[in-house]
């Protein structure tokens, strides 16, 4: 089975101030089970502002869950892909963009 694309979202958002802009990034694939992606799941979610990230989720290999916030690193639970889309909206939130899911 070859990655089938089961979620992509690309949204540009406003932040509270009415002048910051970021870009949100979403895609999500169904992949077959394996060591690295017990889950079945690739995903990436990426907000970042001017180039500059400020925060990103990802499971890529060598690193399986791990979240960014800025240039730091740190493991993330996954739990299911409904569950990150709550995660990455309640960073949006917190980070003061409007997003509306």
């Amino acid at each position: 089975m070859r990655a089938q694309e089961i979620f992509r979202q690309k949204l540009y958002l406003v932040h509270q101030d009415g002048v910051r802009l970021a870009i949100y990034e979403v895609a999500i694939w169904k992949i077959p089970v394996s060591m690295e992606f017990p889950n079945g799941i690739k995903y990436r979610v990426w907000l970042s502002e001017s180039g500059r990230t400020i925060f990103g989720i990802d499971n890529h290999r060598p690193k399986g869950h791990h979240l960014h916030l800025g240039n730091v690193e740190m493991p993330y639970l996954y739990r299911d892909v409904d569950e990150l889309k709550t995660d990455a909206a309640n960073l949006i939130r917190q980070e003061g963009f409007i997003y509306e899911d």
